[in-house]
């Protein structure tokens, strides 16, 4: 399969689709545990699109698959990736790996970084293995409960950049 994979600053026109992207209860809780309900709504992402940094869109051709964001940046130490999430009708084909590798490069140039962090559910199987295919190690295992009351472990990880 030949795709051309792209990305650029989300803009407002694009949140519609973002909000299409998560297919499920479960995949929303991935992206945005804080999320109010599914389907995830235009008003809900605008809000923390608002509060968070580089919201950036992945394409392929012209289509939009997948989207990320920085929740925190301290410039000259390190950046938090968050509401991750790739289009499910085009998973396993290195649009996840394009996205994190993206978010370190505009890291890395744009805030002179030395660490990056991802947190990931431990229900997120893919997710945990895919961080840590791209170097990421886990440094810390906060409790957290689904959108069920039940405990899941939130699974910090972190990548050095020297």
């Amino acid at each position: 399969m030949s795709f051309k994979l792209s990305f650029r600053s989300a803009q407002t026109s694009d949140l519609e689709k973002v909000c299409q992207l998560p297919q499920n209860e479960e995949e929303l809780f991935f992206m945005f545990p804080k999320a109010d309900y599914y389907p995830l709504s235009v008003e809900q992402l605008e809000a923390v699109v608002a509060n968070r940094s580089d919201s950036t869109v992945i394409l392929l051709d012209y289509e939009i698959v997948g989207f990320a964001n920085f929740y925190e940046v301290k410039e000259n130490n390190y950046c938090s990736i968050g509401n991750v999430i790739v289009s499910s009708h085009f998973r396993n084909k290195g649009i996840g790996k394009y996205m994190i590798e993206t978010m370190e490069s505009i890291a890395l140039e744009k805030y002179n970084i030395r660490e990056m962090y991802i947190s990931c559910f431990n229900t997120n199987t893919k997710g945990i293995l895919l961080y840590s295919k791209l170097g990421y190690t886990p440094y810390d295992i906060e409790e957290r409960l689904d959108k069920e009351k039940q405990n899941v472990a939130l699974i910090k990880m972190k990548k050095k950049r020297l």
